[in-house]
């Protein structure tokens, strides 16, 4: 019995210590990947675009700097359900929403037993319009911005010592943020199949309190670049388009009632492979793997391993 009080203690010591530091060691805000799944891209008019993507996050590499470290005493995993509805209002105009659904769990071995927190719940919902600058043959540039609305709760706790869950293992971040993005498309590189695609986004967080106003906390501003090549060939009877993309995301430190929170912020760097799969007229499949390439964090935090997402595209005629 002494024993096993002992034993109990020593995990909730350890849980304690792990909640001060755990949001300190990952590489992702609270929530789901929003920068991943903005949608900036071109419609049809009359035409509901609906896509259902399943994006899948695993962290169990542990970062000081740009150095790994020998240490796989913790993984993390964030699941990430999207619903993206995009509807043009005109030939210029698009408006798209992002509604998430998310699952968080982070697990911490030690020699006195594991400790597992999680959570799971719908994320903040992102509101978007769209507005195409340039559209012709060989080029179009496409700019939106919008809210994102603190939909996801940031009241979970664990369900073994209900304590609340620190800021990066909540459902949502619990702020109003504001996001805005450019996207730049070639056509007909070499030939007319081949593209280029570059986007721009920025998300700028805002504060929020926590603990009844014990805590002012602030998620770091966050800047992505993509950059890809993407051509089209047929299999079969289905149109394929297989590209690879250059991803480099960075993120500034949190704050924590007005100063810097430390291990967190960084500059992190992908490949990203992806295929879109034209299923029929109406239908399209498509697919990502992001390839860590280059890692530079703040202080120490766990980041990515590998990464994958995976969704379904159907159109709705309107007229």
């Amino acid at each position: 019995m002494i024993q096993q009080n002992i034993t109990t203690t020593f995990i909730l010591i350890g849980l304690i210590l792990n909640y001060s530091n755990s949001f300190s060691q990952a590489c992702c805000t609270g929530g789901a990947p929003l920068s991943s799944n903005l949608g900036i891209q071109s419609y049809s008019e009359n035409t509901l675009v609906i896509d259902f993507a399943y994006d899948f996050n695993k962290m169990d590499r542990l970062f000081a700097g740009s150095n790994k470290l020998n240490d796989s005493n913790r993984e993390r995993t964030s699941k990430s359900a999207m619903l993206r509805i995009s509807y043009p209002i005109s030939n210029k105009w698009a408006i798209t929403t992002v509604l998430p659904y998310v699952w968080q769990k982070q697990t911490v071995f030690s020699d006195f037993g594991n400790t597992t927190q999680s959570s799971d719940g719908i994320g903040d919902i992102v509101l978007l319009g769209q507005y195409s600058l340039v559209q012709n043959t060989k080029n179009q540039v496409l700019i939106a911005a919008g809210p994102k609305f603190p939909t996801g709760s940031v009241y979970k706790r664990d369900n073994e010592f209900d304590i609340l869950l620190p800021p990066d293992l909540q459902a949502g971040t619990g702020s109003w943020d504001g996001i805005a993005a450019i996207s730049y498309s070639r056509f007909g590189i070499l030939r007319p199949s081949f593209s280029l695609y570059t986007l721009l986004s920025y998300r700028y967080s805002f504060e929020v309190g926590r603990y009844d106003g014990g805590q002012e906390y602030r998620f770091g501003n966050e800047t992505v670049l993509n950059i890809g090549l993407s051509d089209s060939f047929v299999i079969g009877t289905k149109i394929c388009n297989a590209g690879l993309q250059y991803k480099l995301r960075h993120t500034q430190k949190d704050e924590n009632n007005g100063s810097n929170f430390p291990n967190t912020g960084g500059t992190w760097m992908y490949l990203v492979p992806n295929v879109d799969i034209q299923l029929s007229p109406k239908i399209n499949l498509h697919a990502n793997f992001e390839i860590p390439v280059h890692t530079d964090v703040v202080g120490t935090q766990l980041v990515t391993s590998y990464r994958g997402n995976i969704g379904i595209n159907y159109k709705i005629n309107l007229k």
